[in-house]
């Protein structure tokens, strides 16, 4: 006799099962927001990579003498800049020299763009020097203005 208990309870239990799945399964429901805005603020800018040290050799009343050393701008896409040295000229050691910029300025675009500072020593200077070979070092700076 147990063996048609279990019987009957196994048939309880596969009916049971066959109900529930008939059941339709309930549907979570959806809730819609109003309309928010997003707002992103953007601060344009520019970094700039320091030209390494610009060195001219020059002999006393000899040929010119030209120099340049590589920099490097990034800006946000579209914005304008400028850059410029200190000054455009010196004279150290009595050389007149100048002092410039590959470009006057540019346009942003998200990448480096590279440009050089260029220095040079027009032919035909003296130069003071009394010690057979004489150095002098002067600072400067560049700017970019945006």
């Amino acid at each position: 006799m147990k063996s048609v208990q279990i019987k009957k309870l196994a048939l309880s239990s596969i009916a049971a099962a066959a109900m529930l799945a008939a059941i339709p399964a309930a549907k979570a429901g959806t809730a819609t927001s109003g309309n928010f805005n997003l707002t992103i603020n953007l601060t344009s800018g520019c970094t700039v990579t320091t030209p390494g040290n610009v060195t001219l050799n020059y002999t006393s009343l000899g040929a010119a003498a030209n120099a340049s050393s590589a920099f490097a701008v990034t800006c946000t896409n579209l914005l304008p800049y400028t850059m410029a040295t200190d000054v455009i000229g010196g004279t150290v050691i009595g050389l007149n020299y100048t002092l410039a910029t590959s470009a006057a300025g540019g346009t942003g675009n998200g990448i480096a763009q590279g440009y050089t500072v260029d220095a040079g020593i027009t032919a035909g200077q003296p130069g003071d020097c009394a010690l057979g070979t004489c150095s002098s070092t002067t600072v400067h700076t560049l700017t970019v203005s945006y």
